[in-house]
């Protein structure tokens, strides 16, 4: 395929390996002296869920994406916040932690050696995986404006591990003849969407998994807990708000109209952050405005903080399509044929679009750039399962430490 899926799992064991490496090279430099293993185990054993804390950072960091993982401009300065952001919350626990060690100087030791290893290792891996050499080259079967987009992308990007030498529009495989490759699911790889100019509803139908009964219900059960949770932490926050609005003049809360699964209209609760609750009218949009104290509610994602109630009602999941404005909602469906289908599926506070398209449409219909959209909407819900939910929710933690995403 474009992204060899060994390479990821060769980056990761290679990535905890060094990390354990660092730690045994602290250790000799700490006390000048290969460390007995008793010494070394008393130490590792503190280490371990440090290390694992790294790689979820690393990939919170994007460094095992593959937009991510050719970019040499990035990768040192992405390496040494990630490690710097788990040294931080490592210091803190261990001298939390009632532990027999003495982390200090061996924390400090451990972060400058993890961080020039694995800049070196990170290189000498990419430097084997953008060899043109290696790039294996295929046939593209397919037709269309996707196809071709397909076809420009890889072979004017050296970080895939093909590149085509040629175009047809139907399979034609003989037996010796250089390998073919049917483009939508190689699409669907590279740019982590459907090729939408090119779907068929009924075959998406027929694609999306079936028997998932077990996956929906606990999802459910996870967006009930998770709420909960959420909840307690996010009162304090509402509650002190909500009076700073109401000393402000006005209802601290607004609710909107919001088309969710099956195509059922529900009342989406926020913090208001402008002067009035305009409805998504475009002519009370024109008198309307963010206030500094909404700016302030918007930019640190405290204003979405009572959708918990939506969530914990089933109007929302954690993941899944941004809910629209039902008037909006009716643009598009007349407007896309696919548009639809997004309704198959509860809406979310995040999703795969959320975190992949940073050119989504804001404010009134704009049927151009939710073509877009949509195709980030369905490729998730034809690909929804645990492990993509928990890659959305880490690629929102890093959309939200950096104040981004959509």
């Amino acid at each position: 395929m474009a992204f060899d899926r060994r390479e990821t799992a060769i980056l990761l064991i290679g990535d905890f390996l060094i990390l354990v490496a660092s730690l045994w090279a602290a250790l000799t430099l700490r006390n000048l002296s290969i460390p007995p293993f008793g010494y070394f185990e008393a130490n590792l054993v503190p280490f371990l869920p440090m290390f694992f804390l790294s790689l979820m950072v690393f990939y919170i960091a994007g460094l095992y994406e593959k937009q991510t993982r050719p970019i040499r401009s990035v990768m040192g300065i992405r390496i040494f916040g990630a490690q710097a952001a788990t040294v931080a919350i490592s210091a803190i626990l261990f001298f939390v932690l009632p532990l027999d060690i003495a982390p200090k100087t061996i924390l400090i030791l451990y972060l400058v050696i993890s961080v020039v290893a694995e800049s070196v290792w990170r290189f000498y891996r990419m430097n084997r995986e953008i060899a043109e050499g290696k790039r294996t080259p295929v046939i593209l079967v397919g037709s269309g404006p996707a196809a071709l987009e397909l076809y420009d992308e890889v072979n004017g990007n050296t970080a895939y591990l093909i590149r085509f030498v040629g175009r047809i529009e139907k399979k034609s495989l003989s037996e010796g003849a250089t390998p073919e490759m049917e483009f939508a699911p190689l699409y669907e790889e590279v740019f982590d969407r459907v090729p939408l100019e090119e779907l068929d509803a009924a075959q998406l139908l027929e694609s999306l998994p079936r028997h998932r009964t077990f996956y929906d219900n606990s999802k459910r059960l996870f967006d009930i807990a998770l709420a909960l949770l959420g909840s307690v932490v996010a009162i304090p926050f509402i509650g002190l708000a909500a009076l700073l609005l109401a000393l402000g003049g006005g209802m601290p809360f607004i609710w909107s109209e919001r088309i969710g699964k099956g195509g059922r209209v529900f009342h989406l609760i926020k913090l208001r952050s402008k002067l009035f609750n305009d409805h998504g009218d475009p002519e009370l949009q024109k008198k309307n405005r963010t206030t500094a104290l909404g700016h302030l509610l918007r930019k640190t994602r405290i204003d979405e903080l009572p959708q918990l109630w939506n969530v914990l009602m089933g109007d929302l999941s954690f993941i899944g399509p941004r809910p629209e404005l039902p008037s909006i909602a009716e643009v598009y469906e007349r407007e896309i044929p696919q548009y639809g289908l997004r309704h198959l599926i509860a809406p979310g506070l995040s999703g795969w679009a959320q975190i992949h398209d940073y050119d989504a449409p804001r404010g009134g219909a704009d049927v151009a750039r939710t073509r877009r959209k949509l195709s980030f909407d369905l490729y998730y819900l034809k690909h929804r399962s645990f492990g993509l939910d928990l890659a959305i929710a880490l690629k929102t933690l890093r959309a939200l430490a950096s104040f981004s995403g959509t």
